[in-house]
Formats: structure tokens, sequence, C-alpha cells
């Protein structure tokens, strides 16, 4: 991952990606399924984060408004999405965690400009 070996200590997503390295190699067509998710709730608001923990980034970019508690917090390394937080948000979360195992997400270029944001992908 990002031309740096990794592996972490969660012990389902070292057996996803393992099966996945495989079954590319033998030239398989497989879906790498797992990305892991970590609820949170502090006081009333629901924060959602969906991604690799330790994952390297160079940019967060948000959409929402923060001042509102009600955003969704994008995580850049390079032009790639490599996590989100959603906060103040009930299910969003869901709908953008699918996006990224169908490989959905706009590259970041897109999310920077304006021209998308979390409704154009859901």
């Amino acid at each position: 991952m990002h031309k740096v070996r990794v592996r972490t200590n969660d012990t389902k997503y070292n057996i996803e990606a393992g099966f996945f390295a495989a079954m590319s190699m033998l030239d398989k067509r497989v879906e790498f399924r797992y990305f892991p998710m970590t609820p949170l709730k502090i006081g009333s608001k629901p924060i959602y984060f969906v991604g690799e923990r330790c994952s390297p980034f160079h940019e967060i970019i948000i959409n929402g408004s923060v001042e509102d508690r009600k955003f969704v917090a994008y995580f850049v390394y390079g032009n790639e999405i490599t996590g989100f937080m959603t906060c103040g948000y009930q299910n969003l979360h869901l709908y953008l965690w699918e996006a990224m195992k169908l490989l959905l997400m706009p590259p970041a270029t897109h999310l920077r400009n304006g021209q998308q944001d979390y409704k154009n992908i859901v």
C-alpha cells in the first residue's frame, strides 16, 4: 500500500488482502470488499470513520459545515481518497462505504474543485 509493505493488526483485513493478492496473481477477477469502519458517538453526534487506521494522507477535504457539526471529511493521498469520516449524519457512511467498495469514489481533484460532493456520490 502506497509502495510500502503494510501488515495491520486487523486479522480479517490481512486475510482478505492475502486472498485478493493471490487471486490477482492468478489473473482471477475478485473484489476486495473489506474496508474497516470505526463507529463513535460524542454526545448525540454519530461519527463514523471508514478506512485503514494509520493510513498516510496528505490532505483533508471537508464537505459540509464544521461549525454546525454536520460534515464529511475525506482523507486524500495523492489523488486517491484513502478514507473518510462522517459527522452528524444518520446513514451517509453506509452509502459512501459501499461506494468505496464498488470503486465509485471520485478522484480527489473533483472534490477539491467542488465538482462533486457526497450528494453526487450517493
